[in-house]
């Protein structure tokens, strides 16, 4: 009994919880870790999606560069026949400040006109033979033939009236390239290619590409006695390439282009700790600083290609009265 009394009587801990004061000490903690790890992982997902946006922007203006380079280093190429003329001697180049009239369109190599809007997007043409070896190759029924520049096959014509050297039917290359507006709005890359003696689709290439400028490296004007010179005496635009002048090129002096293609990224970046402006901010093609307030990025991409199927094999001298350039097609 005296356990059971001793027991009943002995002193009980009291439970206690935690304080007003105690749990808002905890809960303001709380709320200040998670809002710090809240703001480091909005910085770091939108650097992620900035860095992925600029990583995209980058590989498209490189393929499309890349793509450029492929398509001008071919223009010129030609086979020669048993006597090692060539098949095709016609002009290789052709360009419009501003872009060409109709972009594209199946006009005629000589026939195209500019659209006389300098500050526009420029436009190129190059030619060349098309072989199974310096295109892709598709298959149209159940016969491969190369591709122009839209993955369509190119049927051997009749090319005499676009500079051929026979009638003998040989598939010829003319491809032209400029900057346009796909179906859903974003300015693309575009190429429209023969197919024979008609032309293909017009087809976007490359996404996300705003503005093209192109400029040529021209050769020295000859002079009486002397063999053509090979040296650059310039880079001009299109519509005087003709150094000092202000009339279209004679294309044939033409030895290298130098190509500026503006991307932007695909869609907007988040600001960050960036302002819009400071985000809107690049240079264009002619070195200037532009901005833009819609938070894309934009970069210049610039690359120059020689032209070399357009080198002559050996000089000659210049004749007064005789086409001077008519050698850059005989080797």
């Amino acid at each position: 009994m005296a356990n059971q009394n001793l027991s009943r009587h002995a002193p009980m801990h009291r439970q206690r919880g935690l304080s007003l004061i105690e749990l808002m000490v905890a809960l303001t903690i709380g709320l200040f870790l998670v809002g710090a790890v809240s703001i480091i992982y909005v910085n770091t997902a939108t650097t992620s999606r900035s860095s992925v946006m600029e990583a995209q922007m980058n590989e498209d203006a490189t393929l499309a560069l890349e793509l450029l380079q492929q398509q001008v280093r071919l223009a010129g190429f030609s086979n020669v026949d048993a006597g090692g003329a060539r098949l095709f001697p016609g002009r290789a180049v052709r360009g419009c400040d501003g872009g060409f009239t109709n972009n594209a369109g199946g006009t005629a190599f000589e026939a195209q006109t500019c659209s006389g809007t300098a500050t526009g997007s420029d436009a190129f043409s190059v030619r060349y033979e098309a072989t199974l070896l310096n295109s892709q190759a598709v298959t149209n029924a159940g016969v491969q033939r190369p591709a122009n520049c839209a993955n369509e096959g190119i049927t051997a014509w009749n090319a005499l009236a676009e500079g051929a050297a026979t009638a003998t039917p040989m598939t010829l290359a003319d491809n032209r390239y400029y900057v346009a507006n796909d179906a859903d709005g974003t300015p693309s890359l575009f190429c429209q290619g023969r197919t024979g003696a008609g032309f293909g689709n017009a087809t976007a290439l490359i996404p996300n590409i705003e503005n093209m400028q192109v400029q040529y490296a021209v050769t020295a004007l000859p002079t009486a006695g002397n063999p053509i010179p090979h040296q650059v005496a310039g880079y001009v635009e299109a519509q005087n390439a003709v150094l000092g002048s202000v009339t279209p090129v004679n294309w044939s002096r033409v030895s290298a282009m130098r190509v500026c293609l503006l991307a932007r990224s695909a869609r907007p970046v988040p600001t960050g700790d960036n302002t819009t402006v400071d985000i809107g901010r690049y240079y264009d093609c002619n070195g200037a600083v532009q901005t833009a307030n819609d938070r894309y990025v934009r970069r210049a991409y610039v690359t120059t290609i020689q032209l070399r199927n357009m080198r002559p094999g050996l000089p000659a001298e210049y004749q007064a009265g005789n086409d001077p350039y008519a050698y850059l097609y005989e080797n």
